[in-house]
């Protein structure tokens, strides 16, 4: 047959033998793949990268079936967003009015020059359990060391159902898991620490006497040079391995660690097309060298499809609607929080006071608070430098501190003031949201940084109709008195 043919199959021989040779397999790998379940990344049609995790699969594919790349154009939603938003925007909607009080500041966000004005896009993943919830905790107890057989908890719903390990009341080591959302399971075990020093403590009356006493607890230290605490290098190690045996396996070198004179904490998050989501695993030490606690997770990723996304600079108007929030890794979170413009919702930089506060009495010589300041004309003082008590046209008596309602007039609030800021530096990312259902996925969005550097805060960048938006929110006015 002529090499230069054009059929389908002469195309596709041509392909192959041009294709560039696979890559090698780290040996390591390969030989500790069967001891390692992994949260497993399916992405049809074609192979996936999840970096550190080893997240391969292959889609076997015939001639008649080859499909060419492109953006998947769902003919419904994906999924419906739940109400709380990725990172509590349902919640922060519904501030109370004395919360957003310390916070009277209104941010107007306007998308500067460095913002890209391409739209492009992204995957879209599913985060779906994996396995039943009585395996996965019998694999996270054996990992632990905890002995007895999953139970289902009292407090178990169909909704949400829920099983342990260990006493329900927490009164020794215990092991919970929440078959919903990403099957999330938790550890903890009171007796980690060293036990608490108690004394009783005499309750001093006012004259000075004692007749009963209080029991006092403190927790004691153990120094830096006496702690059984894991070292910075072995922590990771142990951690790796605890991942692994309970489905999350990660590199050790990827796992961070904090540690202080209370424990020694060693965390990891879920990587996924080399991006760092907020989907973590962790595990904490007691200075007793003794694991404390510890969480994870039971899940596979699933790819939904690629879908298009709107350019940085267009998302910017998504940050005066929380329904478009999401949680963002590790990489982009802190900083401090102010109102969005038109939302009532808590996202910025940090806000100053409205009102100064009242001044404080100023002490005599001797320590005692200063006399106080001389009455206002028309008020009668009486000998201890107080406003007389009046008396009312009936006859009864009118105490000048307590308002008679309709008296007075209320007083207005103060005038928010309104910041514009300019945002010029976004990156591409993953962001966990969770959908009506209570199940997680991870979808395309934009952190954003502020001017000051201090914060990032993070929207869903996909395009209108991939993902349905809950209901928004009305945020009541605000009261018209301030107490």
């Amino acid at each position: 047959m002529n090499e230069n043919s054009d059929d389908p199959v002469s195309r596709l021989r041509r392909a192959a033998q041009s294709s560039p040779a696979a890559p090698e397999l780290d040996p390591g790998i390969v030989a500790g793949a069967p001891s390692h379940p992994a949260p497993r990344l399916v992405r049809r049609g074609r192979v996936a990268r999840g970096a550190g995790a080893a997240f391969v699969a292959v889609a076997a594919v015939s001639a008649g079936a080859l499909v060419l790349p492109g953006l998947v154009a769902p003919s419904a939603p994906l999924f419906t967003a739940a109400a709380s938003g990725g990172s509590g925007g349902g919640e922060a909607a519904a501030l109370s009015a004395d919360s957003r009080m310390s916070l009277w500041v209104n941010y107007e966000y306007v998308a500067g020059a460095g913002l890209g004005t391409s739209g492009g896009s992204g995957t879209v993943y599913e985060l779906r359990r994996t396995g039943d919830p009585e395996s996965v905790l019998a694999a996270a107890a054996s990992a632990l060391g905890l002995d007895g057989a999953p139970v289902e908890a009292s407090y178990s719903s169909p909704e949400y159902p829920s099983y342990l390990v260990g006493p329900e009341d927490g009164s020794a080591a215990s092991l919970t898991l929440s078959w919903s959302g990403t099957g999330n399971w938790w550890y903890n075990d009171p007796a980690a620490y060293p036990a608490p020093v108690c004394k009783d403590v005499p309750l001093v009356n006012e004259d000075g006497t004692s007749t009963e006493t209080y029991e006092e607890c403190t927790q004691p230290e153990i120094p830096a040079s006496e702690s059984l605490a894991p070292s910075a290098d072995e922590a990771r190690e142990l951690a790796a391995e605890l991942f692994a045996e309970t489905g999350f396996p990660v590199e050790a070198s990827q796992i961070k660690v904090t540690a202080d004179e209370w424990q020694t904490v060693a965390t990891a998050g879920l990587i996924v097309d080399g991006v760092s989501t907020a989907v973590e695993a962790s595990v904490g030490w007691s200075p007793l060298g003794t694991i404390a606690w510890a969480s994870g997770h039971s899940i596979e990723v699933v790819s939904q499809g690629d879908h298009g996304t709107v350019s940085a600079a267009s998302a910017v108007d998504r940050l005066s609607d929380w329904r478009w929030f999401g949680a963002a890794g590790p990489d982009y979170v802190g900083g401090a929080v102010a109102f969005a413009a038109d939302s009532g919702l808590m996202r910025g930089a940090e806000s100053t006071p409205t009102e100064e506060p009242a001044p404080a009495e100023e002490p005599t010589t001797d320590g005692e608070p200063a006399a106080p300041t001389e009455p206002a004309p028309g008020d009668q003082p009486t000998t201890d430098g107080e406003p007389a008590v009046e008396p009312a046209p009936d006859g009864d008596t009118v105490d000048p501190g307590i308002e008679e309602p309709g008296t007075s007039e209320p007083e207005p609030l103060p005038t928010p003031e309104t910041v514009t800021m300019t945002l010029e530096h976004a990156e591409a990312t993953l962001l966990l949201l969770w959908d009506a259902d209570g199940n997680a996925w991870l979808v395309p969005g934009y952190a954003y940084e502020n001017p000051e550097q201090d914060f990032w805060t993070s929207v869903v960048s996909l395009v209108e109709g991939v993902i349905a938006l809950p209901e928004p929110v009305e945020v009541e006015p605000l009261p018209a008195v301030i107490d």
